[in-house]
């Protein structure tokens, strides 16, 4: 597939662009600096120098491809507003590209969605990251409201390691109870990229865990 990735610097995007290219995928990345980008010379990967939050730049970046993985995250900004910023020119840049599949990472605990969050990570988001949680989700109900065909990542804590493929994924929508754990970042970057390549997910919120 042709693809491109918004956040290929950050630690889920990295894991994505690699997984993507040994996967045979070919990749434009849209990037503020591309020398923070390893891959930056690879033939496989086009780099669009630009900003995720103008509609313009993610249009460039968008055209031509398949589908739209949006890995952006705020790094240890608790406070960031990313999501709200880039999710209303993601969907636009996408209808002036005529790229129809989008792939948004968020987090379990979005909005409405710490409801699914095991008692303590509930907590500890609220007390930590209540003002990003809370913009994350509403860039999900941004997301939702669209006419693309998204799916909605919503892994729980993170960890790291290799990718095992053990991991589960669970549609928030029709299951209940409460989910914690961790997942490591390649678990996360294999179901975003699956998810692009697939249509298992289309216009569902989905948690993934351990």
């Amino acid at each position: 597939m042709q693809l491109t990735l918004l956040g290929a610097t950050g630690p889920i995007g990295r894991q994505v662009l690699g997984q993507a290219l040994a996967a045979g995928h070919r990749v434009t990345v849209l990037v503020r600096d591309a020398a923070r980008l390893p891959q930056r010379d690879d033939e496989r990967v086009t780099v669009v120098v630009g900003d995720a939050a103008r509609a313009a730049d993610v249009e460039e970046a968008a055209r031509g491809s398949q589908a739209l993985i949006c890995a952006l995250g705020p790094g240890k900004d608790y406070r960031s507003t990313l999501a709200t910023r880039t999710a209303g020119p993601v969907l636009e840049a996408m209808a002036a590209a005529g790229v129809g599949r989008l792939v948004w990472l968020s987090a379990l605990g979005s909005g409405g969605t710490a409801r699914r969050q095991s008692l303590f990570q509930a907590a500890a988001s609220k007390l930590v990251m209540g003002a990003l949680m809370a913009d994350k989700g509403v860039a999900d109900e941004t997301i939702a409201r669209s006419d693309r065909d998204w799916t909605i990542a919503l892994p729980v804590m993170f960890g790291d390691g290799r990718a095992t493929g053990g991991y589960r994924a669970i549609p928030l929508d029709g299951t209940r109870g409460r989910v914690g754990g961790r997942i490591g970042r390649a678990d996360v970057a294999d179901f975003l990229l699956c998810a692009a390549a697939g249509g298992r997910w289309v216009r569902r919120r989905v948690i993934l865990t351990r």
